[in-house]
Order: structure tokens, then C-alpha cells, then sequence
């Protein structure tokens, strides 16, 4: 009878329009006033669906581990000239859309910890830069970690906790302490023609491998007159403290990039000219292959097309570190 009972509840699964919808990203035109909403598609760019269609300004979406919950920033009208965000949770599917946090000031970069249970948020209370960590349903903060942390990915074990700061990245304990750089320093990438002068570097969104091994990071060189002249993405194998620069065109621009499962794919939002486009350029959404070094481009979408996250979807039934197991495989074993 348990048997007769599992298989109808599967079927329903696997007829639902979102099973398979493993990524999430951003799409808008704000320089024509269209602003951000909120999309998902599957790993090959199939089934893409607009699941928000309001008039506010969605940012900075992502996945919870289990794939059945989406939080965002919504850029909310200014009060008294001062611009304000909050964060928001909803379902894959774009239902039951709940705010989480009820601030005058800017929350934003939610970041699901791996038990899914707890969300970071960074956020600027009485101008100071302070992430906090809160409760996913009730909201509650339950820590409070003072410093410029943004974007902050916790390995899969949930033990350590990189981030942005500062223009570069650091690793610190799971609860925030004991921040140190573990970055060598940048060098002039031998591509950058020799009279042009540099004036700094940048680091930003870091992500932590599915097997924990290796971050993930992207780094911009900049002028002096602060212009954009590299792109690069690079994994950072930690056992072995060494950089690997990935063979990607330097005239591209990768906004932000995620891991997929097998920790040998890359999800990636670029444009193909954003070096030299210093305005808006057009970015799409790309898989890339690191074994092959295989880019495929997933969207064709006007505009931007940004903030993109994957997720191993809800048919998985196993933690992301271990080995997948699929809902046919389990019903063939039992």
C-alpha cells in the first residue's frame, strides 16, 4: 500500500512545470525603466519562466539548499530621500512572497546558510556595516557580526565562512571570527598592455565549491580614472594554496558565477563586451565547462541578466556533498 502511495506523489513531481528549474537569475532593463524580476530555467536554458512580475526592483536572488525557496532584495520607494531594501522569501514557483525584514535602511545579499534554516543578510543600520543572520521563518535575528562582510558563502560542512571586504576576500570561522586574508596578492595579468597604469584591484562574490575544495572568486583590475580594464575568474585550490586562471576572454565581464554539482561546471552571468562597454552592456547567462573550457549561452534575453544561482533541485534526495540520488532510483530499490 506505502508503495501504491509513493508512486502518484512522484509522478506529480516529475509533471511539475518547476521539478527541473535549477537556476535563478535577475532580467531587466533599467536603463529603459523596466526593472528587475525574478526568473528560473533549467540547467540547458529550457522552461525559462518570469516568476515575479511586479513594478519594485528585485536583486540578489538565491536558492535555499533544498531548492524549494527563493530569497531576494526588493528595492523599496525612497523615504525622505533616503533608498531602502528588504529581504523577501517566496516559493520556487513565486508563490506565497513573504517579507522578511522590515527595515528603513538597506538589507541586502541574502545568502542561505547550509542548513537552510538560517539566512545572512548585510545591512546598514545607523550607517554602519553589519551582517546579520536571522531565522528563515520567523525573521528573528540570532547573531550579528559587525564589519564590511558582503556576500559571504559558508563551506559545505558549514565550518568556515568566505567574503567580500574591503575589495578583497576573506575567510573567517563560521560565526565571523578570526577574519584573515588568504588571497595572494594580485599581479598585472601579462594580457594588460604595459602603458596602461593600474590603480587597483577587486574581489568579489566568492563561492565555495560542492566538494569544498576550491572557491571560486572574480577579480577586476581598474585604472586610475577607475575603468574596468580585465575580467578574470579564478579558482582557488585550497589544499594547495594555488590560483587558476580560467581561460575566459578578457573583453568579457562576468558579473557573478555559482558552482554547479559536480564541481566541474560553472553557471555564469557575462557580457561578451563588457570590458569595453563601460555603460550597460547585455548580459546572458552561460554554462561553462571547465574540463573543456566549453562556454554555452543559455539565455538570449535583452538587457541584463545577472545574479545567478544553482541549485541540485528538489528531486535530489541526498546532501549536495554526497553522491545524487534520483526519485526512479529509489522507487527501483525498494
Amino acid at each position: 500500500m506505502k508503495d501504491k502511495l509513493l508512486f502518484p506523489s512522484v509522478l506529480l513531481l516529475l509533471l511539475s512545470p518547476l521539478t527541473h528549474a535549477k537556476i535563478v537569475f535577475l532580467s531587466g532593463m533599467p536603463e529603459a525603466g523596466q526593472p528587475f524580476d525574478i526568473y528560473v530555467m533549467n540547467d540547458d536554458g529550457s522552461n525559462l519562466q518570469q516568476i515575479t512580475h511586479t513594478p519594485d526592483d528585485e536583486r540578489h536572488c538565491q536558492w535555499s539548499p533544498d531548492g524549494n525557496l527563493i530569497a531576494f532584495t526588493k528595492l523599496r520607494p525612497p523615504e525622505k530621500g533616503r533608498q531602502t531594501a528588504n529581504i523577501f522569501i517566496m516559493n520556487a514557483d513565486g508563490s506565497k512572497e513573504r517579507r522578511l525584514t522590515n527595515h528603513r535602511q538597506l538589507d541586502s545579499t541574502p545568502v542561505f546558510l547550509p542548513d537552510g534554516k538560517r539566512l545572512a543578510f548585510s545591512s546598514n543600520p545607523d550607517n554602519e556595516s553589519v551582517l546579520y543572520i536571522v531565522n528563515v521563518e520567523s525573521g528573528a535575528i540570532k547573531q550579528r557580526i559587525d564589519g564590511f562582510i558582503v556576500s559571504p558563502d559558508w563551506s559545505p560542512d558549514g565550518q568556515f565562512m568566505v567574503s567580500m571586504d574591503g575589495g578583497d576576500i576573506y575567510m573567517r570561522a563560521s560565526d565571523g571570527r578570526n577574519p584573515k586574508p588568504f588571497l595572494p596578492l594580485p599581479h598585472r595579468d601579462k594580457d594588460i598592455p604595459a602603458h596602461i597604469n593600474l590603480s587597483f584591484f577587486y574581489r568579489y562574490f566568492p563561492k565555495w565549491s560542492p566538494d569544498g575544495r576550491t572557491i571560486l572568486y572574480i577579480e577586476e583590475a581598474y585604472s586610475p580614472n577607475v575603468i574596468a580594464v580585465s575580467n578574470t575568474v579564478f579558482l582557488h585550490q585550497l589544499h594547495a594554496n594555488t590560483q587558476e586562471a580560467l581561460p575566459i576572454h578578457k573583453h568579457w565581464r562576468v558579473h557573478s558565477a555559482d558552482w554547479m554539482d559536480d564541481s566541474k561546471t560553472l553557471i555564469l552571468a557575462a557580457d561578451e563586451v563588457g570590458i569595453k562597454n563601460q555603460e550597460h552592456g547585455n548580459y546572458n547567462i552561460y554554462r561553462y565547462h571547465i574540463p573543456s573550457k566549453t562556454m554555452t549561452q543559455l539565455t538570449h534575453l535583452p538587457g541584463e541578466n545577472l545574479s545567478v544561482d544553482w541549485v541540485a533541485g528538489a528531486l535530489d534526495v541526498s546532501p549536495r556533498e554526497k553522491k545524487s540520488t534520483q526519485w526512479a532510483q529509489l522507487k527501483n530499490n525498494r
